[in-house]
């Protein structure tokens, strides 16, 4: 359980983390599309895995409506997917680090 949390905690933090340096990218007018492009594909795949390891330590009573675990799971992988969310937050990132683009 508590490797669970830990994980959890980490993936937490370190989203956090990279959203607050794309807000000081931006209030210092320096931000890009791809760093925001980054910070939502980074932290929406560690939304993903973080639900399902809090759905893990619950156990069976995770997938219970009760403890809202399992909306967070639904959420989590609404934002994940939707329309190609990520894919196309990937071949953003992806042209920036290789000067070509990708798009299909």
């Amino acid at each position: 359980m508590q490797d669970l949390l830990v994980r959890c905690l980490g993936n937490i933090t370190a989203s956090i983390a990279l959203c607050v340096r794309v807000s000081q990218l931006h209030d210092e007018g320096a931000q890009r599309d791809e760093h925001s492009a980054l910070a939502k594909a980074y932290a929406t795949s560690r939304m993903r895995e973080t639900v399902g390891w809090a759905r893990e330590v619950l156990g069976g009573n995770g997938i219970v409506l009760e403890h809202g675990v399992a909306r967070f799971f639904a959420d989590a992988e609404a934002i994940y997917s939707y329309e190609g969310t990520r894919e196309m937050n990937t071949l953003l990132v992806g042209r920036a680090i290789t000067g070509h683009a990708a798009f299909a």
